[in-house]
């Protein structure tokens, strides 16, 4: 080979190489798709928005992992998550633990801009006050929980059940408007072994706390109102010993699903529960009394619904916290809603829950705007979850005849006086709405928060 055409080919050789080199860079630089790590309770709306991640994902460019667990383990995994420096970009959690959890949280306000808007306006104002501390929202509300009063429609609206109850009450047999009527009610109701008056929850969990504070709110007593006398404290003991007498025997130790399959079975004439039940109690593979059901406000002179929202807030310390507040918003937009209330949302949205074609369809969602109207918070401070144990172990225990009335009484009584002085409550209008209102843009829709599905009834 002549020294010219060596001379060539080693020019070919470098250029190859120069060129492969300049792709081998452009390949180093090229920066992968951002990702997010999303950790959320299991339910069936976990499962639905979880079908809808494509959506996102490709709106958005942003891959997502969503992890999901029962939603009694959620406090705990994110105790272990972020005390070891915090893997996961969003949390879902209860909204008595935001306080817990708030420092490690970032506020609302800080969320970098991005595509998806939100307007305060357009949330049921329990639900935001659920997501605050001290008048800051820490996160948005994603799941509209109200424990709430039901009942059995059908046998409210019989003409022979009218007669016999204004026979033996002197009134028009109607949905209960106090806590008496309750009590009226379930005696009038009670039938075993074919039907029963009330349904109680009585196994020891957070459960029992939301019930004991739902039965002390039918006597006056409700955080921030002043430790209650003691009289007051076995008065409702004792009331909720009569409701006792009206359920099933093997109601004393009953969680959400024995209590509601008992309903969905038609065994019961009224309850009170969360909304999210609803769902399966209307659908007629699972219940037999769909379509039978009524909803109605809490009964009770003062606020007796309790709200439950559960919220998604961004880890203060996550790289990801722009496209994970993107995430959040999308969550919550009132598309995405639209289309999930149908797989079973529990939506802390007042303008779906306010819309009447939906209305139509989901019969419940009235009620629940109504009662979120009316709902106080559970306690909104740091030791929350130690004394909610403490009151459920106390109440369980006089439930399951281990405790008597007046050793019951002072336990309850000391343990709620610690839930005075600790508690920190944000009372309805803390929350500064209208400020929060004049920060946020109009709600743009995106592309488009305890009950697990019920087995058929048999």
């Amino acid at each position: 080979m002549s020294p010219s055409k060596r001379g060539r080919g080693h020019r070919i050789r470098i250029l190859s190489i120069g060129f492969g080199a300049v792709l081998s860079c452009w390949s180093c630089t090229k920066t992968a798709a951002p990702s997010l790590r999303i950790l959320a309770f299991r339910d069936r709306q976990s499962t639905a928005l979880r079908e809808s991640l494509p959506d996102f994902e490709k709106a958005y460019g942003i891959s997502v992992q969503m992890d999901d667990i029962p939603a009694e383990s959620m406090a705990t995994k994110m105790m272990t998550d972020l005390a070891a420096g915090g893997t996961y970009d969003v949390y879902a959690m209860d909204e008595p633990f935001v306080p817990q959890f708030a420092s490690s949280l970032l506020p609302v306000k800080e969320w970098p801009q991005g595509e998806g808007k939100w307007d305060a306006k357009n949330f049921e104002d329990a639900s935001l006050e659920a997501a605050s501390v001290d008048g800051v929202l820490m996160g948005l509300p994603v799941n509209g929980n109200v424990y709430q009063y039901i009942y059995r429609k059908d046998l409210f609206e019989s003409p022979l059940e009218k007669e016999n109850f204004l026979k033996q009450y002197g009134r028009v047999l109607s949905p209960a408007k106090t806590f008496q009527e309750i009590l009226e009610l379930a005696r009038f109701f009670h039938r075993p072994p074919k039907l029963y008056g009330f349904a109680p929850f009585t196994k020891m969990s957070e459960g029992t706390t939301v019930e004991l504070l739902w039965l002390f709110s039918g006597f006056g007593i409700a955080p921030g109102s002043g430790g209650p006398a003691r009289n007051t404290i076995e008065e409702a003991l004792n009331f909720y010993g009569s409701l006792l007498k009206t359920a099933p025997k093997s109601a004393k130790s009953w969680h959400h699903t024995e209590r509601m399959t008992a309903y969905a079975k038609g065994k019961i004439a009224q309850m009170v529960t969360w909304n999210s039940f609803f769902f399966d109690l209307e659908d007629e593979d699972k219940s037999l009394v769909a379509g039978k059901t009524g909803y109605a406000p809490s009964p009770g002179t003062s606020k007796t619904s309790i709200a439950g929202s559960w919220i998604a807030g961004v880890r203060r310390s996550s790289p990801e916290a722009r496209h994970a507040a993107e995430f959040v918003r999308w969550w919550t937009s009132k598309a995405l809603g639209e289309k999930l209330i149908p797989l079973g949302l529990s939506s802390p949205r007042r303008d779906l829950l306010t819309e009447p074609t939906l209305a139509q369809k989901f019969p419940w969602l009235e009620a629940t705007h109504l009662n979120f109207e009316a709902a106080f918070l559970r306690p909104r401070h740091t030791d929350y979850r130690s004394i909610s144990s403490d009151l459920s172990k106390v109440f369980t225990r006089w439930i399951a005849g281990q405790e008597e009335t007046a050793n019951a009484t002072d336990q309850l009584v000391t343990a709620y006086a610690r839930l005075e002085r600790i508690a920190a409550p944000v009372p309805s209008g803390t929350l500064n709405l209208k400020d929060e209102r004049s920060k946020v843009s109009p709600d743009v829709s995106g592309m488009t928060g305890d009950a697990p599905p019920q087995n058929k009834v048999k």
